[in-house]
């Protein structure tokens, strides 16, 4: 088997060496901001050198991409980062590449007065997605400072979409959402800063700065990042390359709002340009590769396996998830 994997990189390596294209490569991601760079490297034609097509495709839930991954059908994707573990953890031919996403989290709220999660001690909370990033974040910070449902009722919804109609048709005053919908909201309720009067909404809670005061940590949490997957991972040229590209494809979305949200509009199609225009300077998009970011990724994941190892897959990964 070691010897047949030996074979088949200087195969691979050999195909570069005489000019050689892939015929695609596929990249998978939710609509959120860790898909967003991948846009821009489509556009500017990043990876052309290395594939003759560069294709995106969306996935929804982590079904869809396990799906994806099973069949084969995806060269990178982007993912949350202890979905990277669960999948990771069974067996799938999974490695995560880097962190991007360290803060895209925000609770809004109706009440100005709202700043921290004790302030909403007996009030009604929306949240998207039971069990999946945002609901985990938040009861993670919640356990740690002593807070449980019966102090916060805590309203789940199937997505942010609803949490937003929620507030937007004033069901409910608080909200968590992931950027962009966060900025969204602010937006249909006219409660973005550059035309306020009186404002109907704030961003009253950043909870990466609520999980950074409960850990005495810095205000960041390793969330979401890329990762290469399948007959890929042996291809170390590529690998670099779509690393590079994402990493510039990144720096370039943070300084370019408006052409970003331009990019990510074609794509998509799930919020307007404003919105994500304004999502960017609320994000923390900093790329840091996998084995730099290791000790956040595992601080992150110990505070998961003590709520419910099954979050993780089990167990922590071993060296081998982080490239």
């Amino acid at each position: 088997m070691i010897g047949r994997k030996i074979v088949m990189a200087l195969l691979i390596s050999a195909s570069w060496l005489l000019g050689a294209k892939l015929d695609k490569i596929v990249i998978a991601g939710p609509s959120a901001t860790v898909s967003h760079p991948v846009f821009r490297m489509i556009e500017n034609g990043a990876l052309n050198d290395y594939a003759k097509k560069v294709e995106f495709r969306l996935w929804n839930n982590p079904d869809q991409l396990r799906a994806m991954i099973i069949n084969k059908e995806v060269d990178f994707v982007a993912v949350p980062t202890n979905v990277g573990a669960i999948l990771y953890n069974k067996k799938q031919p999974i490695r995560l590449l880097n962190v991007s996403i360290w803060g895209i989290l925000h609770i809004l709220v109706r009440d100005p007065k709202i700043k921290t999660l004790h302030d909403l001690k007996g009030k009604t909370l929306v949240v998207p997605w039971r069990g999946d990033m945002p609901d985990i974040v938040l009861q993670t910070v919640m356990e740690k400072e002593n807070l449980s449902q019966k102090d916060i009722r805590l309203l789940y919804v199937s997505n942010p979409m609803d949490a937003a109609q929620q507030l937007i048709m004033r069901r409910q005053d608080n909200a968590l959402l992931p950027e962009p919908a966060t900025s969204m909201v602010l937006r249909k309720t006219k409660s973005f800063p550059v035309s306020v009067i009186a404002p109907e909404l704030y961003r009253g809670i950043d909870l990466q700065k609520e999980w950074g005061r409960a850990f005495g940590i810095e205000p960041k949490i390793a969330q979401a990042g890329m990762a290469v997957v399948g007959k890929m991972r042996q291809n170390d040229e590529v690998i670099e390359a779509f690393m590079k590209a994402y990493d510039e494809a990144a720096k370039w979305y943070k300084t370019h709002p408006e052409e970003a949200a331009k990019l990510v509009v074609k794509y998509t199609k799930m919020f307007n340009e404003e919105a994500i225009a304004d999502s960017i300077a609320h994000v923390q998009l900093d790329v840091v590769p996998a084995k730099k970011a290791k000790e956040d990724v595992e601080f992150f994941f110990k505070q998961l396996q003590k709520r419910d190892p099954k979050m993780i897959g089990g167990k922590l990964p071993d060296e081998g998830f982080y490239r």
